[in-house]
């Protein structure tokens, strides 16, 4: 069963609020009670002393302790108690006194000289103190006493009134908290109801910021820096749709437009037959590498793309990415250019291989005829620092972050088929290693793009005669 926050709120604050109550009942109760036995016993200390002087005056006059017992009973009234006086066995010797209970250890109690509680033959409860003393060679006790009954009466009406008004605090309390908590809830209401507001179409409406409650507003603000990054996730999404779309139309139309050409005559040459397969062959191709791409993205986004870690040779990743872009290299008259020394890495080989493709075929792609393309590879502080630099033209300083989103060309003319996400996918692959992919440099003699990859704690690059004995494959 599910309950409301109000509810909560209003039982928490009724249980705090009767919880404190009976406790601070319960305290006055046991101070009272205290305060009344501290009365009674200073009365009964100084009555008792008064007693005691004159008990012992008597005995020196009269030398006998019944007539001086008498003697004191007209002197010292005791108005609400009661005054015995015992004699060494502890018999009464004081004329006509009212009986009160007394210490069954009668020697121990005068030794004492602490007051106690003790309770009657009729239940009557009595505070009594008992003196011992020792006057004209006669050792007598002194009991003073006083029933309880009148304080007793006056406590318990207090802890009847107590009993009362705890069930009434618990209702007064219920009902402020019920009202608190709607109080103190109406801008989580409102939240609610601008939240559920909120659509797919409505997605730039923001929630309302109550500055007037810290933590609502607080609640208000995050949720708003939700709703800002789910638009721009939606936004970018709903792009690479777009793009996606796009791109995905024009290799088939193309390969569509060929066929239809080509069939659209009874009888051809078999160049022309040859001359449209090689067009579609081509679009099926560059379609395939779109595929590709837009599926390793999107299973990173949801995380689903596997990094398998392994030991990786990254100078041989760079030697076979070379050979690979060779002859592209060669038809444009582009110098390759390595500066590698043996390293190894822990990392994932397929993706490791796939960002170093992505950033050469990118610079080969944009150096023009006759130009160079320079690739690094260094270690240090357990870090690796890959560079491909290029002549190319360079990149505005306003574009160097937008190269590495998706389908961003800057100049589709010279793309050569490609489909603006080589960058976006090495960067992620870098991410994918712990490091990071950036536009060192750029100007009209061209660009650098430096990648730094994490190496693994306890691997360090090794080079020289070191790495003789490293296989292949481990």
């Amino acid at each position: 069963m599910q309950v409301s926050l109000r509810a909560r709120l209003t039982a928490w604050y009724s249980l705090l609020v009767v919880l404190t109550i009976a406790v601070f009942a319960t305290a006055v109760l046991w101070l009272h009670w205290r305060l009344l036995l501290k009365q009674f016993d200073d009365a009964l200390q100084s009555i008792a002393a008064t007693a005691d002087n004159v008990v012992a005056e008597e005995l020196g006059e009269v030398k006998s302790l019944p007539l001086a017992a008498g003697e004191m009973a007209e002197v010292v009234r005791a108005d609400t108690g009661v005054l015995q006086v015992l004699d060494s066995t502890g018999a009464t010797v004081s004329p006509g006194t009212h009986r009160m209970p007394l210490p069954q250890d009668i020697r121990e109690a005068g030794m004492n000289h602490d007051p106690r509680t003790l309770i009657g033959e009729d239940g009557q409860q009595w505070r009594v103190l008992v003196r011992s003393r020792t006057a004209e060679r006669t050792t007598y006790y002194l009991a003073a006493g006083v029933p309880l009954t009148e304080a007793l009466a006056q406590w318990q009406t207090l802890l009847r009134i107590s009993l009362i008004g705890l069930p009434l605090a618990l209702i007064v309390a219920a009902a402020g908290g019920w009202w608190l908590g709607w109080y103190g809830l109406r801008p989580l209401n409102d939240i609610v109801a601008e939240a559920q507001a909120i659509t797919a179409k409505t997605l730039d409406n923001r929630l309302t910021i109550h500055t007037s409650v810290t933590e609502v507003a607080q609640l208000a603000a995050s949720f708003n820096r939700v709703l800002d990054r789910l638009s721009s996730a939606l936004t970018t999404q709903r792009r690479f749709m777009a793009d996606a779309s796009h791109e995905l139309r024009t290799p088939v139309s193309i390969a569509r437009t060929a066929a239809q050409v080509t069939l659209s005559q009874f009888r051809r040459d078999e160049s022309e037959y040859r001359e449209a397969l090689g067009e579609v062959s081509r679009q099926t191709s560059r379609l395939t590498r779109l595929v590709d791409d837009m599926l390793v993205l999107a299973r990173a986004d949801g995380g689903g793309y596997p990094v398998v870690p392994t030991q990786v040779r990254l100078d041989q990743l760079v030697a076979e990415c070379v050979r690979d872009f060779g002859a592209p290299a060669e038809d444009k008259n582009i110098g390759l250019k390595t500066n590698v020394h043996p390293t190894t890495m822990t990392g994932d080989e397929v993706l490791l291989r796939r960002m170093l493709s992505n950033l050469v075929g990118n610079a080969v792609t944009y150096t023009p005829a006759g130009g160079s393309i320079d690739i690094s590879l260094a270690a240090t502080d357990g870090r690796l620092l890959l560079r491909v630099s290029d002549t190319g033209p360079g990149i505005p300083a306003g574009d160097q972050e937008r190269v590495f989103e998706r389908f961003v060309r800057l100049d589709p003319a010279r793309a050569a088929g490609g489909s603006g996400l080589g960058l976006a996918i090495a960067r992620w692959i870098a991410e994918a290693h712990g490091g990071t992919l950036r536009i060192e440099s750029s100007g009209p003699s061209g660009t650098v793009f430096a990648a730094t990859l994490r190496l693994r704690a306890d691997q360090e690059p090794r080079t020289g005669a070191e790495d003789q004995g490293l296989r292949t494959g481990d």
